[in-house]
């Protein structure tokens, strides 16, 4: 709209032609009741009282003062297309860029050579620009209604304008980097169609010097009718490879292993579309809190690999902490040890019967997550078990089997001969568990779930008995009482087996002989029919009156 506009006549030009006392005013109204006059109006000089518009519109060149029509001439330009609304914009007024007299005579109209005195109005300087005009190169510069564009007067331009000619397409941050106008500027704007061509609902509103955005909801600019949140990111996209999309949907849905994250556990929630740090640049600022941050994480994000570092969330465990995933990760959905351990690592029990500590959480077959809305909140539930057997043995005893990894074979460390020591039998009592391994007090006491397997053992009892020092060496126990290696007053047991081994459970390792001798070697009596003769807890068959009197650490016998 800016431009050099021929619109006065010189003064010497007006004296000689003897005209300029009997003008009258440019703004004389003409209506319905007073038609326009032939001459003595302004398109006397210049413009075209036949053309349509109002008095001041048809006053405008085209025709310049030399009678010039064609645009490449100053006086004549781009005169029409700022004076006549069009399907971008709206009329401009002939003051906003010089002085539009009230009578011919007026200083500043015809007293001075042409082209003629430019004085922008408050348009083209809104918002403290200073606009004006290079009569050399024939443009105007900052500008309000051309922004950073310095259009030529005399160039004719296409019409109507393209888009992004004036501002940017967006414009730059931080205006939303969208090309979807009609979100916030629908009144004035629409929708651009397959080409990219948009139409303009209210040119009228357009360059008028006010921006009209409208109030929007958040899933105007991005996401969809089910969350706020992407896809579509506010440029539109809708990959998940794109990190304006990325792992949105994964987080706000929780899937089958998760609870659903809230938008503030990431990043700033405005209370309005204009807050302070919305739409202040792009990417969106991440400002992780509550479940990343828990137990004294220092969560942030990597743009570089997109990825999060130092999460609760993705790494809860302290002792193995496990790397996030790729934020635009598009494989497969998280399984149980993406995050954690499967089993986490010591001091964790290692087994992966998960629902015997956390069956609040999760299901019976250890994989499943039935309260969602309690996994990745930052606390770890716990339901303390009940009974030892909850997580070892059986409804008979404590002890295996089952192990705590769920082990039923004897063949198995975490099975072996439990059983075989803890039911009495024909020819032994039931050994106590204190005497191989510590007893908690509790699920949580020290020495039961604060290492690795397999269990710690600590000999006692009749396995210490007579001075043994009783060890675990592989499956194979040594130097215990109960077994013979160790005898009384340092004399060899003189028995068949005396390491047994422990996954071994079929009955050889506890016949009579297997433990000490059948006799013992000297200087017992070498004898092995009648062992009745000294030890009154035998008959003469050889069994056992109370089993519960052998293997206890005494050697009873009768003196004969």
């Amino acid at each position: 709209m800016a431009g050099s506009r021929a619109t006065s006549l010189g003064a010497l030009a007006l004296m000689a032609a003897g005209l300029v006392a009997g003008l009258p005013s440019c703004l004389e109204r003409a209506d319905s009741e007073q038609a326009p006059r032939a001459t003595g109006d302004c398109a006397r000089c210049h413009g075209d009282d036949t053309r349509g518009g109002t008095p001041l519109q048809r006053s405008a060149p085209p025709r310049d003062l030399n009678g010039n029509t064609s645009p490449e001439y100053p006086g004549v330009g781009a005169h029409e297309r700022h004076l006549y609304a069009s399907a971008t914009h709206g009329a401009v007024a002939c003051g906003e860029c010089h002085l539009v007299p009230k009578a011919a005579l007026e200083p500043g109209h015809a007293d001075s050579d042409r082209p003629a005195e430019l004085r922008f109005g408050a348009l083209a300087a809104e918002g403290g620009r200073a606009p004006s005009y290079d009569p050399n190169t024939r443009s105007c510069s900052d500008s309000y209604c051309h922004g950073r564009a310095r259009p030529v007067w005399t160039r004719q331009r296409p019409e109507p304008e393209i888009c992004g000619t004036c501002h940017g397409l967006p414009p730059a941050a931080p205006h939303p980097q969208t090309t979807r106008c009609e979100t916030c500027h629908g009144e004035v704007v629409g929708a651009a169609d397959a080409s990219g061509h948009r139409d303009f609902i209210a040119p009228e509103r357009h360059v008028d010097g006010v921006v009209d955005v409208r109030a929007v909801a958040c899933n105007d600019c991005h996401g969809n009718a089910k969350n706020p949140a992407p896809p579509s990111a506010v440029n539109g996209d809708t990959d998940p490879s794109s990190p304006g999309v990325g792992a949105h949907q994964r987080h706000l849905g929780g899937g089958d292993h998760g609870r659903p994250l809230t938008c503030g556990e990431c990043h700033h929630i405005p209370a309005k579309w204009d807050d302070p740090l919305h739409m202040d640049g792009a990417p969106a600022e991440v400002h992780m809190a509550g479940v990343a941050a828990a137990h004294g994480h220092a969560p942030d994000f990597d743009r570089a690999s997109r990825s999060c570092g130092d999460t609760w969330c993705h790494s809860p465990e302290p002792a193995a902490p496990r790397p996030s995933p790729a934020w635009t990760r598009t494989g497969a959905p998280l399984d149980c040890d993406s995050c954690h351990g499967l089993p986490p690592a010591a001091p964790h029990p290692q087994m992966q019967r998960c629902s015997l500590c956390h069956g609040e959480v999760v299901g019976p077959d250890d994989h499943s997550i039935i309260s969602r809305g309690r996994h990745v909140d930052g606390v770890v539930d716990v339901s303390a078990p009940t009974a030892c057997n909850a997580c070892h043995g059986s409804s008979a005893n404590d002890a295996p089997p089952r192990g705590v990894g769920g082990e039923t074979a004897t063949s198995m460390m975490a099975v072996g001969a439990h059983q075989a020591h803890l039911v009495s039998s024909g020819r032994a009592r039931a050994v106590p568990c204190g005497e191989c391994h510590v007893v908690p007090s509790g699920w949580r006491a020290p020495g039961h779930l604060d290492s690795p397997r397999p269990a710690e053992l600590t000999f006692s009892g009749v396995a210490v008995a007579w001075g043994a020092a009783p060890t675990l060496d592989g499956a194979t126990c040594r130097n215990t009482y109960c077994h013979g290696e160790h005898f009384v007053a340092g004399h060899a047991s003189g028995g068949a087996l005396t390491r047994p081994l422990w996954t071994t459970v079929d009955g050889t390792q506890a016949a009579c002989g297997t433990c000490h001798g059948l006799p013992p070697p000297a200087p017992h009596p070498a004898n092995a029919d009648d062992c009745a003769t000294c030890h009154e807890n035998l008959d003469s068959n050889l069994d056992f009156i109370r089993p519960e009197l052998h293997v206890d650490g005494d050697v009873t016998f009768r003196v004969p």
